[in-house]
């Protein structure tokens, strides 16, 4: 006979990096890149929310998807804004 499965216990502790803030842009390692929509919690549980760029939006517990997640480095195209080309 199988055992009941045990309940998952979520880490309420888990606090979000000073980098992970809503409209920064990440990477995760399954899902592709994304914007963060949000961070707070969903049913007490730490939470970031993200529009990946396939369409999709998903709410990610953060002891599960901090491990996953980069940030994605900024664009280092030059800018011109007219003048003499500086």
């Amino acid at each position: 006979m199988l055992g009941r499965m045990q309940e998952w216990q979520p880490d309420l502790d888990v606090t979000a990096p000073e980098w992970l803030t809503e409209g920064v842009r990440v990477r995760h390692a399954t899902f592709g890149d994304g914007t963060v929509g949000r961070v707070g919690t969903y049913k007490d549980v730490p939470t970031v929310w993200i529009d990946f760029d396939r369409g999709e939006t998903k709410a990610l517990a953060l002891e599960f998807g901090l491990a996953h997640l980069t940030p994605v480095p900024r664009s280092k195209r030059r800018r011109w804004f007219g003048g003499n080309g500086e």
